[in-house]
């Protein structure tokens, strides 16, 4: 009876450290995973934030190229081509440009740090007209916590579920246009 008592209790106890350290290497690897994961839901928030600002700027400036680092547009965006297709073929003066944000996330993949959001982008026109385009934005952001204190964090590349797949130049989507804009 003592030894089926003392096998129990030492059975017991190694169970019990047997959980104890698998607990504590499945909390060790929760943890790593998490640092991994260098911005949070809010920085992600603020770097789609500054990019939207600024092509909101261009926009406004009439000039949607200028500042394609920043803005992270291209000349294969659709909001470009919608905007320049309003404002030199149709000659629409663009009045304002809002945005909004939504459904922000953040993740790893292959030692990189993305921040993906569905974006909202919408022209109004002096003469009334409203167009509106909404797509989710993908950015590779390249920082570390404590790069993110000041403005030299780093968005590396960028995916939009609107950019225009074929190869087709911004003169010639406009040439397109104007020709079917005039039929």
């Amino acid at each position: 009876m003592k030894k089926t008592i003392l096998l129990s209790l030492s059975l017991g106890v190694l169970l019990s450290s047997g959980f104890l350290i698998s607990n504590a290497i499945a909390t060790s690897n929760i943890s790593q995973e998490k640092s991994e994961r260098t911005i949070s839901k809010e920085q992600a928030f603020t770097f789609f934030t500054n990019v939207l600002e600024q092509q909101k700027a261009d926009f406004l400036n009439n000039t949607p190229l200028a500042h394609t680092n920043q803005s992270r547009l291209s000349s294969r965006d659709e909001a470009v081509l919608i905007f320049l297709s309003s404002t030199k073929v149709d000659k629409q003066q663009l009045h304002s440009f809002s945005y909004k944000i939504s459904n922000v996330k953040v993740y790893s993949e292959n030692q990189r740090n993305y921040a993906e959001a569905y974006v909202t982008r919408t022209f109004n026109f002096e003469s009334g007209l409203e167009t509106g385009l909404g797509d989710t934005l993908v950015l590779e952001i390249q920082s570390s916590p404590d790069d993110l204190k000041g403005p030299s964090h780093t968005i590396s590349s960028s995916n939009s579920t609107s950019e225009v797949n074929e190869k087709v130049s911004v003169d010639e989507f406009l040439e397109k246009y104007e020709a079917e804009a005039t039929k």
